[in-house]
C-alpha cells in the first residue's frame, strides 16, 4: 500500500473546492502572444544606428524615465528629428 502524505487530505479538499467554483480568471482580450506589436514589427519604423556619447545617452534615458512615462530614446530621437525637419525644410 502506498504511503499517504500528511497533506493528502488538505490537497484533496482544495482540489474539490476549486473544481466546484466558477472560474474568476479574466478572459484574455489580446490575441497572439499577449504582447502588443512594437516598433520592430511596424513597417513604418526602420532600425537605425547612431553614435552617441555614453554619458549623453545615460542622462537622456534617466530624464526620460523621470519625466515621460512610456517614452523611450527612439521616441525622443523621432520627435527631435521631426522637429528639425519641419524647421529646416523650405517647401
Amino acid at each position: 500500500m502506498a504511503e499517504k502524505s500528511k497533506f493528502d487530505g488538505a490537497l484533496g479538499r482544495l482540489s474539490n473546492r476549486s473544481s466546484n467554483r466558477p472560474s474568476t480568471a479574466l478572459p484574455n482580450v489580446t490575441t497572439g502572444k499577449g504582447r502588443l506589436p512594437g516598433k520592430r514589427s511596424n513597417p513604418d519604423f526602420s532600425p537605425t544606428t547612431f553614435f552617441v556619447r555614453k554619458d549623453t545617452k545615460r542622462k537622456a534615458a534617466r530624464l526620460l524615465e523621470d519625466q515621460e512615462a512610456g517614452k523611450d530614446l527612439s521616441d525622443l530621437v523621432e520627435q527631435l528629428l521631426t522637429k528639425w525637419i519641419s524647421e529646416n525644410s523650405h517647401v
